[in-house]
């Protein structure tokens, strides 16, 4: 296994997405990736597959494909779903007032803190008999195992949940290593993605966020150096309203978006902009 090199250098800099961008894709959903990374830098390359699907007669030559060397999954929303997990009602039961319950929730005092954590906990168990993996995650995951590179798990989810999703959910090799919210400080500080790298002995620049919260996963990857990913789904709409386009703060702008897994797969395999390499 290599040595953990944060300061190692790149083929290039991957840009993230401006407001202007996040206003082009509340608007209009973007079909695929390189689409995003010609609007936000012409110095991208274009993957072949994608190439017909340009709106744009830009031609650039392309630069040297960025080396990743391991890919990290959230959970909820954008591996699995479940249809029972209602998160407004969570708020309503624990007494939180905003939108991040962990993190309200943790700011309380020992007994109101554990109050709420049992009822959280309780959702999340009757949610669990409702979980479903996504389409186009285990495609995803297959594209990397056949490459050889490692694919990791980070969720704001408990212990208990990560565990019931690999053994009754994933039929598939399971997520290595698997942090849950018991790994603190959890997202959206990018400690977990930090240590991912140092046990894959790579450098958080040559790692993929992938999730479905901007304020979550995008926010830790970034924090992290590495190249974050958007699954939309329906989410991005909602927090540039919330915000403000023009407000968004920058750490929440993903590099890329993407509508779903199976997008994701093809950024993967037919974007042309990463070369893969195994530990």
């Amino acid at each position: 296994m290599k040595t953990l090199e944060i300061n190692r250098a790149t083929p290039h800099t991957v840009p993230r997405m401006t407001p202007t961008l996040v206003q082009r894709f509340v608007r209009r959903r973007v079909v695929d990736i390189a689409r995003a990374s010609l609007v936000a830098a012409s110095s991208i390359g274009r993957g072949p597959a994608f190439t017909a699907k340009m709106t744009t007669t830009t031609t650039t030559t392309p630069p040297p494909r960025r080396i990743v060397r391991g890919v990290v999954f959230d959970m909820d929303g954008t591996l699995c779903a479940s249809a029972a997990l209602d998160f407004a009602e969570m708020r309503r039961r624990t007494g939180c007032s905003t939108a991040d319950i962990l993190g309200e929730v943790d700011s309380w005092e020992e007994a109101r803190r554990r109050r709420a954590y049992d009822v959280i906990e309780e959702m999340e168990r009757e949610a669990l008999a409702t979980t479903t993996t996504l389409p186009g995650a285990a495609e995803a995951a297959r594209a990397l195992d056949e490459m050889g590179v490692p694919r990791a798990l980070v969720t704001r989810n408990a212990a208990t949940s990560v565990d019931y999703f690999h053994e009754k959910v994933w039929t598939h090799t399971p997520f290595s290593p698997r942090l849950s919210r018991e790994f603190k400080p959890y997202k959206p500080a990018p400690d977990a993605i930090l240590h991912i790298c140092e046990t894959w002995g790579c450098a958080p620049s040559e790692v993929i966020m992938v999730g479905d919260s901007a304020k979550d996963d995008v926010v830790s990857g970034n924090r992290a150096g590495a190249v974050t990913v958007l699954l939309d789904s329906g989410r991005t709409g909602k927090w540039a309203e919330e915000f403000g386009v023009e407000d968004v703060p920058e750490e929440m702008v993903p590099h890329f978006v993407c509508a779903d897994m199976h997008e994701f797969s093809a950024l993967l395999t037919e974007s042309g902009h990463f070369e893969f390499r195994s530990n």
